[in-house]
């Protein structure tokens, strides 16, 4: 049976630890987990939950009807925007493993959980985790069916929180829509293309080089919306896009913008045709185009000749994972880590890494090297 994704809950303050545990109850109740089972398994979801929104800033635990050995389980994805779990707290007698108060530690999870993996690192924590009952359920449709069904029933039993947690998705997903687009994501087509012009304007009369700076990124930016949304008017369904062509575009319109200096930095990019949904290709441009701008203003410094590398592979059912690369001066080890500055490029990177529930890491001991793995589309 392949992994049936069921409900997510935003995890952001202590209120929605008991969504989580009323969420919980519900699908191990579907399940026939024992009542001596069901209690541990809710206790172990809710120790992640709280975990996640202690430690990691805001994230989201994501329930799923999966398989172990052969039959039904409860999966569980819980991911967080934190700086990453130390490594001695994962050890068994670390820190976060041991017992304080009424938690259980990532240990103590880890006894009750029959799948217990986790990755963690500067990008964040994500934690796959999945709950065998001792029941013996058939893997079936209807099984999936009853789980939806039941979750259902909790939603009109609480029509308020179904609501407020659709008025917190909606309000999020405006909020990093303005800050990766502000104003610009209601201009298209001809907007967009004459904004691009007027920066271009500006910048050959720009007389101090932090404003030519400043006016390059925001070209380089432009440049990709704008380029996606002529792709879009030129395709045959407007939903898709071309992320080859969109890729070469970012990359052109990169080394036109950072051309004129002492620097000549060439751009290679490898991508076979791959239509997607046009969001999902132009968070890639984004992404890819303000590693590109960190690339120019960092990785060549003293030097006159620069590559950078953008590398896509894989597909939609397979996940697609993204490389880029630089021949630059790397990363020195008593450097702050990139993926965590709080400037506006890495800002917008880890958000929209997240927003597609992805995996991001940084490589800096031979020039830098970013790489993000998007999981497979279903």
């Amino acid at each position: 049976m392949k992994a049936a994704k069921l409900t997510t809950v935003t995890l952001e303050k202590s209120a929605d630890v008991a969504r989580l545990r009323e969420v919980a109850m519900t699908l191990t109740n579907v399940l026939q987990f024992g009542s001596f089972e069901r209690t541990r398994t809710v206790t172990a979801v809710v120790e992640l939950g709280r975990n996640a929104i202690e430690h990691g800033q805001k994230g989201r635990a994501t329930f799923s009807l999966t398989e172990v050995n052969g039959k039904p389980a409860l999966g569980l994805l819980v991911t967080d925007q934190g700086r990453g779990i130390p490594k001695e707290n994962l050890e068994p007698d670390g820190p976060r493993s041991s017992s304080v108060g009424m938690g259980l530690g990532l240990r103590g999870v880890q006894r009750i959980a029959t799948r217990f993996d986790v990755e963690t690192g500067h990008e964040g924590t994500r934690i796959d985790a999945a709950f065998l009952p001792s029941a013996i359920l058939p893997a079936s449709p209807q099984l999936i069916d009853q789980a939806t069904g039941a979750l259902s029933a909790l939603k009109a039993k609480d029509p308020t929180a179904a609501l407020s947690e659709q008025n917190r998705e909606l309000a999020e997903g405006i909020a990093d829509r303005d800050l990766l687009m502000q104003e610009l994501h209601h201009r298209t087509g001809n907007n967009l293309a004459l904004i691009v012009a007027l920066i271009r304007m500006s910048k050959s009369q720009a007389e101090q080089e932090e404003t030519q700076q400043v006016l390059t990124e925001l070209e380089v930016r432009v440049g990709s919306l704008a380029k996606a949304h002529e792709l879009m008017q030129r395709g045959t369904d407007a939903s898709q896009v071309d992320l080859s062509e969109m890729l070469d575009e970012v990359a052109r319109t990169s080394e036109r913008a950072f051309s004129g200096g002492g620097l000549t930095a060439k751009i290679d990019v490898s991508c076979e045709a791959l239509q997607l949904d046009s969001k999902f290709a132009v968070d890639i441009g984004l992404i890819v185009g303000e590693l590109i701008t960190n690339a120019f203003k960092y990785a060549f410094v003293g030097r006159d000749k620069g590559l950078i590398r953008v590398e896509v592979s894989g597909d939609l059912k397979q996940g697609i994972a993204l490389l880029v690369s630089d021949n630059g001066v790397g990363l020195p080890a008593d450097a702050e880590r990139p993926e965590r500055s709080n400037s506006l490029g890495w800002r917008m990177i880890r958000t929209l890494t997240f927003q597609h529930d992805a995996t991001l890491t940084v490589d800096g001991s031979d020039g830098l090297r970013v790489h993000i793995n998007f999981p497979a589309q279903s």
